[in-house]
């Protein structure tokens, strides 16, 4: 069938729009790019390929021994945090989908009203505090736990699943928790997948929470690092100067802004890597969600 005018000019709206909503979003990420790479970029480059190309700064934080334990404890937050949140997130929404449990609405309302308010920071932390969760790990896995909206998103997909799948596996004498992992877990891989990546993308980036509550250094995140470095100059100038010496590099360009645009691409690189094997399911699971609920 042959595209109407109308439908011609909405589609040439539509590859302008997303072009430009691309290079929007593709642009500064090629310009902290550039300047991971540039050991002589000033503060007022704007170019997006590098003056001179060097691994400079990419290696003086791999050979910085303090960097590695702020990456380890946000790989465990993540790994473990994104596990359990998803798992009690898609227990949840199975409840949330019986229509016929007794209390339904009231739940789904004590769910929807922490969306919409909040405790506070101060009530929250001696909460936190009195449960004995200050500067410990659990604090920072415990606070992403559970999310309401996740929760409504997993539901509608369930909504989605023919009721005769679950009733049939009920006939055949299986409990509740034996047909939520057999048959609506599997049924579930795409809003899973979509979940557990928007659960791990949070999780990685945890700053706030980590700055409020944990007072250990050893246990800070890969995030309050990276502030830490972008922040403080005057403790890598010596270690810059010495390594700049050793490669004839011009020391009054070298900046901590370079040093953190490689920590920043550094920090990008677990999504980058997690993202691929998710993204066959990212757009299913959401869509699927959406129409069917």
């Amino acid at each position: 069938m042959k595209p109407s005018r109308q439908q011609k000019i909405f589609g040439v709206f539509n590859i302008a729009f997303f072009t430009f909503i691309a290079l929007a979003m593709l642009i500064p990420v090629l310009f902290v790019l550039s300047r991971s790479f540039d050991a002589m970029a000033t503060g007022l480059s704007t170019l997006l390929i590098p003056r001179k190309f060097s691994t400079f700064y990419y290696r003086l934080i791999l050979t910085d021994k303090g960097i590695y334990r702020p990456f380890l404890n946000s790989m465990f937050i993540t790994m473990v945090g994104t596990g359990l949140a998803v798992f009690l997130q898609a227990m949840g929404a199975y409840t949330l989908a019986k229509k016929d449990l007794p209390g339904h609405d009231f739940f789904i309302w004590m769910l929807i009203i922490p969306m919409l308010f909040g405790g506070g920071l101060i009530p929250s932390y001696l909460l936190n505090k009195a449960l004995g969760l200050i500067d410990t790990y659990r604090i920072l896995i415990i606070s992403g736990l559970i999310s309401a909206w996740n929760m409504f998103l997993i539901r509608n997909y369930y909504n989605s699943i023919p009721a005769s799948l679950p009733e049939s596996a009920r006939i055949d004498g299986a409990q509740e928790f034996k047909v939520f992992l057999s048959i609506i877990l599997p049924l579930s891989k795409p809003v899973i997948a979509a979940i557990a990546l928007f659960e791990g993308v949070s999780y990685w980036n945890t700053y706030m929470t980590a700055v409020i509550y944990i007072n250990s250094p050893e246990k800070y995140p890969f995030t309050v690092k990276l502030r830490q470095i972008i922040s403080v100059q005057e403790d890598r100038r010596s270690d810059m100067q010495n390594l700049a010496g050793q490669e004839e590099l011009l020391i009054q360009y070298l900046n901590n802004e370079g040093l953190g645009c490689a920590m920043i691409i550094l920090s990008m690189i677990p999504i980058i890597i997690a993202y691929p094997y998710l993204q066959k399911y990212f757009t299913k699971g959401l869509m699927v969600g959406s129409i069917k609920g």
